[in-house]
């Protein structure tokens, strides 16, 4: 890679000449040499520095997305294809506008707040943090701040302050419920793994639902799994005793799902033979499990790239009317719900 020395001397000028042109400074540069300095740069493909621009332009382009994890992984938050696949499209995005993406994942929300203002960044990306936790980030930073999935901490709806993109959680769990309803189901479990974000806004519209169908919600229709191993495998133990009895599952989150069908099947309780079983994400695997998923598709590519746009407009000094954007979600019926009789 050449340098700024090398150009120099090719040029017959000096180092700080041609660290001129690079900054825009070139008034006491004659136009003739920084034609000469801009062209043999281009040339040369050469590549300024990220933290000299830092300092010399106080301009950066870095972008960093932090992650706030609501549970323990066994091994790692990416392996989730929700975040996965929101990390890929953001990357793709911030390097299509010319930037940088730093990721910054933790359950810590102390050490994601240090490390926003620990960087000189140009703007942020927070992707389920709730709305309490999205505006102090936003007082503490100087830069615009774009939510991705960020919610209330209950079950009330998200106002129109800051910027968002998400979905309509609790709507998007009543409308999986009046599906299984409408299929024939009145035995309904809903299954999640947090009693916050959204995973838990699905269960709670799940609920909303059941009482709207007069189906009771004194009894047994809300597993929250627990992080353990040994005490989640007793949970899944218990739902065999439901084998044969008409139910349905509805777990708030594909990879949930995943687990539960793979558990079921392998204790000799059959899907959907035995259980019904549905999911939500449409992560890539559901169309791949045995029995296929059917399961709720968000579109988590289109929350990438929204987020970015909406991040870019503000950096370039657009007013950005919109707020909140709530994308739909749809029905994917699959093979992994079989009507009761």
């Amino acid at each position: 890679m050449i340098t700024i020395k090398e150009i120099a001397n090719m040029m017959n000028v000096s180092p700080t000449t041609v660290a001129n042109v690079i900054h825009g400074r070139t008034s006491k540069v004659s136009k003739e040499n920084v034609e000469r300095i801009q062209q043999a740069l281009k040339e040369h493909n050469y590549v300024p520095k990220m933290g000299l621009e830092a300092l010399t332009k106080g301009k950066t382009r870095l972008i960093i997305v932090v992650i706030h994890t609501t549970k323990r992984y066994t091994q790692t938050t990416v392996g989730d294809p929700f975040y996965s696949q929101t990390i890929g499209v953001l990357e793709e995005e911030i390097r299509r506008a010319g930037y940088y993406m730093m990721l910054y994942i933790d359950r810590n929300l102390d050490n994601i707040f240090k490390t926003a203002l620990s960087w000189n960044v140009a703007g942020i990306i927070a992707v389920t943090l709730s709305k309490t936790n999205y505006e102090k980030l936003c007082s503490l930073v100087d830069c615009p701040v774009v939510g991705i999935d960020t919610f209330m901490e209950d079950t009330a709806p998200l106002p129109d302050t800051g910027y968002h993109v998400t979905l309509d959680d609790i709507g998007a769990g009543k409308q999986m419920v009046n599906y299984l309803v409408n299929t024939g189901f009145s035995n309904i479990i809903v299954i999640s793994d947090a009693k916050i974000g959204s995973s838990a806004l699905r269960a709670a519209g799940a609920k909303i639902a059941l009482k709207e169908h007069n189906i009771s919600t004194e009894k047994q229709w809300h597993m929250v799994l627990d992080t353990q191993k040994r005490r989640r495998d007793s949970q899944y133990n218990s739902l065999l005793a439901l084998s044969g009895k008409k139910y349905v599952l509805f777990c708030t989150a594909d990879q949930l799902a995943f687990e539960v069908i793979g558990y079921l099947n392998e204790h000799g309780c059959y899907v959907p033979q035995d259980i019904s079983v549905c999911g939500f994400d449409d992560n890539p695997y559901a169309e791949f499990c045995v029995p296929k998923l059917t399961t709720m598709h968000q579109d988590i590519a289109r929350k990438g790239e929204l987020a970015s746009e909406i991040l870019f407009r503000l950096l370039s000094g657009e007013h950005v009317e919109e707020k909140a954007i709530r994308l739909p979600v749809e029905l994917v019926v699959r093979k992994s719900v079989l009507p009761p009789d």
